[in-house]
């Protein structure tokens, strides 16, 4: 049987608008966020979604709850969904990163496969964010499969899945848009990468 996997991102947050690094602080959808998962939850609650399964941080959380309630289907938290850990970095633009740690920041932003200090590199969050998907997928019953969680890890995970190793090949899904991938027997086919649903 071939599942369907929806990777969802969530709405629009304060920091997202400001260019800082959020990571694993739990900062919640501004108004713009709110709005924009309502809308973007019609368009995927057509798609049937049994399980939903979100980041336990809350803009995740609350993302995810905007279409559980067009479909009547309790979502599930799952800490293993948040977002890379970003360590010193979080709540910092990258401005404010560059003035201590310029070289590093420099390294990350060209794709270097670098932890920021205290954080997870891209490997690690992407493989840990795989690894949480696969689990869920396999361990349940539901032909189709709502993931929503956060723009660095589901890239990641994406990439890891389908073979491509972290390589920076796919695109971070802006807010609210969403991938769709198919699951067959341990393999992974995208269907589609950055659409929004309305």
């Amino acid at each position: 049987m071939t599942k369907t996997v929806l990777f969802w991102r969530h709405g629009q947050t304060d920091f997202n608008v400001e260019g800082r690094f959020q990571g694993q602080s739990d900062v919640p959808l501004n108004d713009v966020g709110r709005a924009q998962a309502e809308d973007a939850a019609r368009g995927l609650a057509d798609l049937g979604p049994e399980l939903i399964v979100s980041s336990d941080l809350s803009r995740a959380a609350e993302t995810a709850d905007s279409l559980a309630r067009l479909t009547c289907v309790e979502p599930v938290r799952d800490k293993r969904l948040r977002e890379a850990a970003f360590g010193e970095w979080e709540g910092s633009t990258r401005a404010e990163v560059a003035a201590t740690w310029s070289a590093e920041l420099s390294e990350w932003a060209a794709g270097a496969d670098i932890a920021p200090p205290g954080g997870e590199s891209r490997s690690e969050s992407g493989r840990r964010v795989a690894a949480a998907i696969t689990d869920i997928v396999e361990s349940t019953a539901a032909e189709t499969v709502a993931i929503v969680a956060h723009g660095a890890v589901l890239r990641g995970a994406a990439e890891i899945l389908l073979g491509l190793r972290g390589t920076g090949r796919i695109g971070v899904l802006r807010n609210c848009a969403h991938g769709e991938f198919g699951y067959t027997g341990g393999a992974w086919v995208l269907r589609s990468w950055g659409a929004v649903a309305r």
